[in-house]
């Protein structure tokens, strides 16, 4: 009983953070296709919702708690500032959604809730980018972790 909630405790830890791995990870721990589905989207939209939210809210704090403080200082733009800056000016949050299993649920809800907290696509449109890349990353995963285990 407890051993079996503490995998999938685990297993939507996985989903929550690195998604990518998340189905393949599920799947390979026994569970069919079907199960691995589910797992996989319950964790990365708790995961999704928790940094977004989290994010929202410390962004938010930050602006209060440093608004009068310090002048504006002056920006310096690097190449990852102005990659993250392009990017959110031409695909916004339905493009960061959809990057969610290359740099994963807590960066990418990160950067949405500093740019599209207060856009109201951004939780429905990171909810069904979950859907979504669950459903094909489970796909994907299904043969190769069948001939792995035939392998041993």
């Amino acid at each position: 009983m407890w051993g079996e909630f503490s995998k999938i405790l685990v297993l939507l830890f996985v989903s929550a953070t690195k998604f990518l791995m998340g189905p393949g990870t599920i799947l390979a721990s026994g569970y069919s296709p079907g199960e691995a589905i589910i797992i996989a989207i319950i964790g990365g939209v708790l995961g999704s919702l928790f940094f977004f939210y989290f994010g929202s809210w410390f962004f938010s704090w930050i602006e209060r708690k440093f608004r009068n403080k310090r002048r504006k200082p002056k920006r310096k733009f690097t190449w990852k500032n102005r990659l993250i800056i392009r990017f959110k000016n031409r695909f916004g949050v339905i493009g960061m959604a959809l990057l969610i299993p290359v740099i994963s649920i807590p960066v990418s809800a990160l950067i949405s809730a500093k740019y599209f907290r207060h856009d109201r696509k951004s939780v429905p449109a990171y909810i069904l980018s979950v859907v979504f890349w669950s459903f094909v990353l489970t796909y994907f995963s299904n043969p190769v972790i069948n001939s792995i285990k035939q392998l041993f």
